[in-house]
């Protein structure tokens, strides 16, 4: 019986509701009193045995109250341990911050949260949520969540974020004030990982840019030449030779493009080990091969022996990027390979001039402008194979000459975290 007894409680307790508790007891307490006062006269003739039950009245009223409010509290606790692991198995996100005290600190965060971000509930409650943002996170959606919070109003951006283990993501953060008799006392916010449908808008975004300017030049150039064929004293020859390059640029450019969003697509999200070392020198002596005349070097011991996480794409990625820079007319690059505690660099210097800095930063930023030359297209399929490595692409600042930094996160980050 002691055992079952929370237990019936408890489902008692869920059918009962503050009104109901107290009509309950108003119920029973005037039952108590018509049988003390009227009732108990009448049956009991011992005057002593009759005083002993009437002050037994007492600890009656204490025992009954006492239970309708465990059926009470155990039913408030039943409803909110089920809205709580609602919360939990919510696919995103979901967090409250406490405006009132200082710097708004978050106070609840659920597993959706924790999945995302790689955060345990221990290392988030009490902070600020801002501790989220990284260097590549921009300023604009930032400053509209402040402003929104200051201002007490619902918002909703996207702006890119960082997990505990340093790599990043695309956030879509929803906020709305939580308001007690007209005061805000919380701010719900709700997390969803949109980085999956952030890349494929991109990747369709500058694939298209890049197909219809290449195609409206080439056709461009295919129409001249079929111009001059028509005159008469026209070098045969020589027009034909360049319809041929124009439409094999074009097919190439296609096939590289089809031949790397399949491979994205059919390897979204997976990754493998491989030795760094062992990939860089694999594409530097592939590219030596097919290029003797190449100029480039590799500095920096640091990586043998290093394993870092890799997307099927990322050795086609990487011959690209230094076939670009390190082989033609004036090319010359170099590689410098540098390991920290969680990544490996790979700086790669142009000595060349092989890309014009805007370029990089075209694409180190995620301009949204068409690009002008055809080896902008390589310079996105660097970027799209290391972030789908969990990896980092940017461009050093001011540097000059301009340097590409591949940051690979090491196979064993996690252990070092």
């Amino acid at each position: 019986m002691r055992s079952y007894l929370p237990t019936a409680l408890g489902e008692v307790g869920q059918r009962l509701t503050p009104a109901r508790v107290a009509l309950l007891y108003a119920v029973f307490g005037f039952g108590l009193l018509v049988v003390s006062d009227l009732v108990l006269p009448r049956v009991v003739a011992d005057p002593r045995l009759l005083r002993e039950l009437q002050a037994a009245k007492g600890a009656v009223e204490v025992l009954a109250s006492a239970v309708l409010v465990y059926a009470l509290v155990a039913s408030a606790q039943r409803e909110l341990r089920v809205k709580e692991r609602a919360l939990d198995e919510a696919p995103v996100g979901v967090t409250l911050t406490d405006p009132r005290r200082e710097d708004n600190p978050l106070v609840y965060v659920n597993e959706g949260f924790e999945r995302i971000t790689g955060y345990p509930a221990s290392a988030a409650l009490g902070r600020n949520c801002w501790f989220l943002q990284g260097d590549h996170t921009a300023e604009e959606p930032v400053a509209r969540l402040r402003e929104a919070v200051d201002a007490e109003r619902p918002v909703s951006v996207e702006l890119l974020n960082y997990r505990a283990d340093g790599t990043p993501f695309w956030n879509r953060v929803a906020v709305v004030p939580v308001r007690t008799d007209g005061e805000v006392t919380r701010f719900l916010g709700i997390q969803r990982d949109v980085t999956e449908r952030r890349e494929r808008e991109q990747r369709l975004s500058v694939l298209n840019r890049v197909l219809r300017h290449n195609l409206r030049n080439k056709l461009n150039v295919v129409l001249a030449r079929l111009t001059r064929l028509e005159e008469p004293d026209a070098d045969l020859s020589a027009e034909t030779a360049a319809i041929r390059e124009a439409t094999e640029e074009l097919l190439d450019l296609t096939e590289r493009i089809r031949a790397f969003d399949a491979a994205i697509v059919g390897e979204e999200g997976a990754t493998r080990t491989v030795d760094v070392a062992a990939l860089l020198d694999s594409v530097v002596a592939d590219l030596r091969s097919d290029h003797p005349a190449t100029d480039m070097t590799v500095t920096g011991e640091g990586g043998a022996g290093v394993a870092v996480e890799a997307h099927a794409t990322l050795e086609a990625a990487l011959e690209e990027l230094l076939s670009l820079l390190g082989t033609g007319e004036h090319a010359r690059c170099t590689v410098a390979v540098g390991v920290e505690e969680r990544f490996v660099v790979l700086a790669v210097t142009d000595h060349g001039g092989r890309v014009p800095p805007e370029d990089l930063r075209v694409v180190a930023r995620d301009a949204e402008t068409p690009l002008e030359h055809l080896r902008g297209i390589e310079l996105w399929l660097v970027r799209w194979a290391v972030e789908r490595s969990n990896g980092e692409f940017a461009v050093e600042p001011g540097a000059d000459p301009p340097v590409v930094r591949l940051r690979l996160r090491r196979a064993d980050a996690t252990d070092r975290e």
